[in-house]
């Protein structure tokens, strides 16, 4: 899909699998793709420690750019999990050496409502850390989601595509996020609670054309390029 769009992305990979399948990261790159970090085995933040954090990035940082060669710039936490007091992981993705996140949501249960909607710059005592959050709009008190999983496939196309040209008309990128799984007519069906169930399956069919509709209606570049890096 990507290559028929002529159309470049960041993938967010977990550590386990480049250590595992590292052709398939190779491929990625080779294919002209920004690889970023999603973890060494999508540990939510907030359930570990500073040390063990540091060394689940570090560990992820370290295998995904020994199979592909390539400088790792970007982070984005398993499940959005910069939350429930974890902020301080910000400093540690900058130390590490990173220059973006993207795992920040300004939302009242898998984020925090508090949290800017924008991408934006983050001060840490390592330098300028830049922040690409879910990208959202406001409707009354509350930010919604639009632009990947279960919001996405519940929205209509034209919304997506209304909503992200007002965003563009102002001078701000939108984040889209996808997952393969999404696309795998062959994937599993796992047993999950009714709720996950829901997250994860509802509408499914529905990724495909419309992910292929946007990439005919935008550009679309790595955050990488977005940054100048």
């Amino acid at each position: 899909m990507l290559d028929n769009a002529g159309c470049r992305a960041t993938f967010f990979v977990l550590g386990f699998l480049a250590e595992k399948n590292p052709a398939l990261i190779r491929r990625v790159s080779n294919c002209g793709h920004e690889l970023a970090v999603h973890g060494y085995y999508h540990r939510r933040v907030f359930e570990m420690s500073r040390k063990e954090f540091e060394g689940d990035l570090k560990r992820s940082i370290d295998v995904v750019e020994a199979v592909s060669g390539e400088k790792v710039y970007g982070f984005r936490a398993p499940e959005w999990s910069i939350r429930g007091g974890a902020q301080w992981s910000l400093e540690l993705i900058r130390k590490a050496g990173l220059k973006y996140d993207s795992s920040m949501v300004p939302l009242i249960r898998m984020g925090e409502r508090s949290y800017k909607r924008l991408p934006h710059t983050i001060e840490t005592r390592y330098g300028v850390l830049h922040e690409f959050p879910l990208t959202t709009y406001r409707c009354l008190w509350e930010n919604i989601p639009y632009t990947g999983g279960l919001p996405m496939r519940i929205m209509p196309y034209w919304y997506i595509v209304e909503s992200i040209k007002r965003l563009n008309k102002n001078g701000s990128p939108a984040v889209v996020y996808i997952h393969p799984w999404e696309f795998d007519d062959a994937r599993p069906a796992i047993e999950l609670p009714f709720v996950r169930r829901f997250m994860h399956y509802f509408n499914v069919k529905s990724t495909r054309p419309k992910v292929e509709g946007l990439l005919n209606h935008f550009k679309f570049v790595p955050v990488r390029e977005v940054l100048g890096i």
